[in-house]
């Protein structure tokens, strides 16, 4: 078993209320941009899978060639690399709701099965140095957009459950 676990285990929890936060996301405003200069919940969750996919199956390359990938996800998607790199062009894939949150733990799924054979000291060969400094900073990554979803939900004038 991996010293990972514990880490993982707070990273499926941020999934968890990720789901949550896209588990009734209206089809029609998932790719609405409540401001300009804000990204929609789609381009999040984009986001979101695209660094998982990056930094955990281009081990280092934070600018790989997607075709590269093992993992594979409409989702993993150069345009959702940084806010910078979008937000001058909004990006609306022909996805609804559920689409983007079973692609969104797919990709989890598939970034997991790969992690858990590490350790938590183990050399990383990127910016993150092991491989629990990665986990952890993807604990964080999740529970921020996830936060920000929520955000656009409520400039979007959408009721949610506790947030």
């Amino acid at each position: 078993m991996s010293n990972l676990a514990p880490l993982i285990a707070a990273w499926d929890e941020g999934h968890r209320e990720l789901a949550i936060s896209l588990s009734d996301f209206p089809d029609q405003d998932l790719w609405k941009r409540p401001n300009p200069k804000l990204l929609s919940a789609g381009e999040l969750a984009g986001h979101i899978a695209y660094w998982q996919a990056v930094w955990v199956g281009a081990e280092g390359e934070d600018r790989p060639e997607l075709d590269s990938l093992s993992i594979k996800s409409p989702l993993i998607n150069h345009a959702f690399r940084y806010y910078t790199t979008n937000v001058e062009t909004a990006v609306a894939l022909n996805l609804s709701s559920q689409q983007v949150l079973e692609e969104l733990m797919r990709v989890h799924n598939e970034v997991k099965s790969v992690v858990q054979s590490k350790q938590i000291d183990e050399p990383y060969p990127g910016q993150w140095r092991t491989w629990g400094n990665l986990v952890q900073y993807q604990v964080f990554h999740v529970a921020y957009h996830t936060g920000q979803i929520y955000s656009v939900r409520h400039l979007l004038g959408h009721a949610t459950e506790d947030n």
